[in-house]
């Protein structure tokens, strides 16, 4: 509540009324009576200057802290947006490294399943190739047996040299299956070493 005294009170003005009704038998009383009153109205005065001041010191407070939450909900704004950025981009990276995850699958399958094919192509290679030379032997022995009967129809001198050049031709074509053979082996090594040097993982051809 507030109470304003004037600068300009004057004390014979509160007394004025007072001598004309009743004499001045009574204006001592009435002088001491108003007196008090003025002391108790200006001590309310001054205490509510006080409270006035406190008030506004309280408002410049409480301003100076709605300016600092403002300021701090703009900045935690500005960081939400930024957050927000950064979720996007991550999501995007997200998805592409799964695109990427099954592409990479899909080669990792066509790579298994081409060097599967290379394997059994390989075995069956190796199978045709032992069923070839199972048959080349057989004929060269019984080439060989047919030389050594021929032995009454040729001369012994040419003989020996006949035999000697039916080995010759076996060592030799021996020696080409068994370079087939290697070949093969070393294809198949090579078949090996791909599928265990392809990643498997989108992740690993990721260095960032």
């Amino acid at each position: 509540m507030s109470v304003s005294v004037g600068s300009s009170f004057n004390v014979e003005d509160v007394l004025r009324p007072s001598m004309k009704e009743g004499g001045h038998e009574d204006v001592e009383p009435k002088v001491e009576q108003l007196m008090n009153k003025l002391k108790k109205l200006q001590q309310g005065k001054r205490a509510t200057e006080e409270e006035v001041k406190e008030a506004h010191s309280l408002r410049d407070s409480l301003q100076e802290e709605l300016d600092a939450l403002q300021t701090e909900a703009y900045q935690l704004e500005g960081v939400h947006k930024e957050k927000e950025e950064l979720c996007r981009v991550l999501q995007f990276q997200c998805e592409e490294m799964e695109q990427d995850s099954t592409r990479q699958q899909q080669l990792n399958r066509k790579s298994e399943d081409l060097i599967e094919q290379y394997r059994c192509q390989i075995q069956e290679t190796k199978l045709k190739h032992r069923k070839h030379r199972m048959k080349f032997e057989n004929q060269l022995q019984q080439l060989i047996e047919q030389h050594k009967n021929l032995h009454s129809v040729f001369s012994p001198d040419r003989l020996p040299a006949e035999i000697e050049s039916v080995e010759n031709t076996k060592s030799q074509l021996l020696k080409a299956e068994q370079l087939k053979l290697s070949q093969l082996c070393h294809l198949e090594e090579s078949l090996d070493e791909a599928r265990r040097q392809t990643p498997t993982d989108p992740a690993d051809r990721r260095t960032d």
